[in-house]
């Protein structure tokens, strides 16, 4: 008799976990509390769970099969200790549209989505997973990506590692400003409504920026195309880099690779340009385009452009290396006696003009920034003359004044504002009206 009970309860307790059952949060409580669902009894992997209510996650689970949803007015918050999430299975999902805070989420197999606001300490990610535009991923100490995210939502993580494919429509940032390590080792499109901010950033894979993109160190490796803006502290090129754009450095550029500043590129550093083969791979830079740079220029391999390009150097200008086409050259500080170029021990095409551009007149297009534009309240001014700044809201109040080179708007509410830049005089320099978004 015994042995028959217990074979009776084994097939019942199989008939349970082979039959998913709906369970509907009815009230707050913890998840392992009968009474905090619909019908009476406790949800397991492989049931499907709505939470409408604010549910405590009280244990780890693993999905398979089912499906999590938390609706906007929902949430799913874990207590002491940490609860950790592990979607591993086709037919299973995470649907978060209110609010979830676990520790660690590992995304298998399955999907998801989040539409609301999901606080994790580490994810990684091996399926297609979503953020949507009402979506925030929240909180990430590190960010592992082995699938595809694609994200219109706002990202803020401390580090993360790409070996597959991000796809930014919205914005990836860090936890209060930048991204702290940003590795690229496979495809990152940062699209063009698209922000992104890094401490720090190298990329090994391919690289397409047609919004905006703010670093302070970046190196490539890789693949890198920039369609928009792009803005920097440092950067070394060691691969293949392509620009169509608008880039703008602070300090200085060094080229170890290929670099081709198309007609319609325009570069603006503050420091020195590099262009150096370490390598011996060869550093080439063409240059059909204008790059305005803040101090001295140093070539020691290849410099080619058409009658479109022009340089414009505002102290040394060292060439060791080949400058071939017919490129426009302008340093504010030439010898006396063509070619114009402090030093040369290398090859100088005669093509080449010297100030036809005119230093003064690139000088106006490219010496004064405000960037980037649109921001998330972060800006940066770049400016070879000391500058005042002021910041006016839409009823022309002054919020803001500063001698620096920095705005901070992020305490103030998404709208127009208007940044002056004034000299030493007073004189109005510069006027841009600036979206905060």
């Amino acid at each position: 008799m015994k042995k028959n009970y217990s074979l009776l309860l084994l097939v019942v307790l199989i008939s349970f976990n082979l039959s998913a059952t709906t369970y509907t949060s009815t009230a707050n409580g913890n998840w392992m509390s009968f009474t905090t669902w619909v019908p009476f009894g406790v949800p397991i992997p492989g049931d499907i769970v709505i939470i409408n209510h604010a549910v405590a996650l009280d244990t780890s689970f693993a999905y398979s099969t089912g499906s999590i949803t938390v609706n906007a007015s929902g949430s799913l918050i874990q207590n002491s200790p940490v609860r950790d999430i592990w979607v591993n299975g086709v037919n299973a999902s995470f649907i978060n549209n209110g609010t979830t805070t676990i520790r660690y989420l590992l995304l298998s197999a399955g999907s998801f989505t989040n539409s609301g606001t999901f606080n994790v300490k580490a994810f990684e990610n091996h399926i297609t997973a979503a953020n949507t535009v009402t979506g925030v991923l929240n909180g990430v100490d590190s960010l592992y990506n082995l699938g595809t995210i694609n994200n219109n939502g706002t990202i803020k993580v401390v580090a993360f590692y790409n070996i597959s494919t991000i796809n930014n429509y919205g914005t990836i940032k860090g936890l209060t400003t930048v991204v702290d390590s940003m590795v690229n080792s496979g495809n990152f499109l940062n699209d063009a409504s698209a922000l992104l901010q890094a401490d720090s950033c190298t990329n090994f894979g391919s690289f397409t920026n047609n919004g905006v993109v703010n670093f302070n160190q970046f190196t490539n490796v890789g693949t890198l195309t920039n369609a928009n803006t792009l803005t920097f502290d440092d950067i070394t090129n060691l691969g293949t880099f392509t620009n169509p754009g608008t880039i703008t450095g602070t300090n200085s550029m060094w080229n170890v690779g290929v670099f081709n500043n198309t007609s319609t590129g325009q570069i603006t550093i503050g420091n020195g340009f590099l262009n150096v083969d370490s390598v011996s791979s060869g550093a080439w830079f063409n240059n059909d385009g204008t790059f305005d740079i803040g101090d001295s220029f140093y070539n020691f391999d290849s410099i080619t452009g058409g009658s479109t390009g022009s340089f414009t150097v505002q102290d040394t200008s060292y060439n060791s290396g080949a400058m071939t086409g017919s490129f426009d050259f302008c340093d504010a500080t030439p010898p006396a006696t063509s070619p114009y170029i402090d030093i040369i021990l290398g090859a100088v095409d005669p093509a080449i003009t010297y100030c036809t551009v005119g230093i003064n007149t690139n000088n106006n297009l490219t010496s004064t920034k405000i960037y980037p534009n649109p921001t998330n309240g972060l800006l940066t001014v770049f400016s070879d003359k000391n500058v005042s700044i002021e910041v006016y809201n839409v009823l022309g109040e002054k919020i803001i004044t500063s001698l620096g080179n920095k705005i901070d708007l992020t305490s103030y509410q998404n709208g127009i504002y208007f940044v002056l830049l004034k000299d030493e005089s007073g004189n109005l320099m510069k006027q841009e009206r600036i979206i905060k978004q």
